[in-house]
């Protein structure tokens, strides 16, 4: 490994270090409780140095965002696109909880944080809006074979989306299982049957 390549594994190791210090913080207490100089500090690094590595907590957190993204997207991309369409629809809701509830800290840093908290253009909004584009191009497929009658295509994309995502929250946060004793596959095959209605 020559000079400029140990540099780089050099920074990338303490910007990794950075972004674990930034990542338990911001879940533990929020991102706007949450200084620049706190995750310097719990980083192990002065408050100045953290600049070298990143700009602002925005950029942190858009970090943080994108690699909770680019696993979802891994685990997306594994979908068997050949099911028919309500087995893949079936298929993509229980991915997306078992997402949720195996990784609850990317889910909150990916879908709980607000627009003007992240970048939504971009290198580090990238994986984010393929996702979302692979979502919609199943959905699509779906409306297209006529499962859910004459819809709308982008209710159909949101109204899908809100759904599973809704319930992903719920489970997360614990309210379900404050509220109900259903099981969540079962909740998620009664909540997919009453959104096609």
């Amino acid at each position: 490994m020559n000079t400029k390549e140990r540099k780089e594994k050099e920074r990338e190791r303490k910007q990794r270090m950075i972004l674990d210090a930034a990542k338990n913080l911001f879940i533990r207490e929020g991102f706007d409780n949450v200084s620049m100089r706190r995750i310097a500090l719990a980083a192990g690094y002065s408050p100045a140095a953290i600049y070298r590595y990143f700009s602002n907590k925005r950029e942190i957190l858009s970090h943080l965002r994108e690699e909770g993204f680019r696993a979802f997207h891994v685990r997306q991309k594994q979908y068997d696109q050949s099911l028919e369409p309500v087995k893949l629809l079936r298929q993509a809701g229980r991915g997306y909880l078992r997402f949720a509830m195996e990784h609850p800290d990317d889910f909150h840093l990916m879908f709980c944080t607000t627009c003007e908290e992240v970048d939504l253009e971009g290198e580090l909004a990238a994986e984010s809006l393929r996702v979302f584009e692979h979502f919609r191009s199943m959905v699509v497929r779906i409306v297209k074979s006529g499962y859910f009658g004459d819809v709308d295509e982008e209710a159909a994309v949101f109204g899908l989306w809100a759904g599973v995502q809704g319930l992903a929250n719920l489970v997360t946060s614990g309210r379900m299982q404050v509220l109900s004793d259903r099981d969540v596959d079962e909740l998620l095959e009664s909540t997919l049957n009453f959104l096609r209605r």
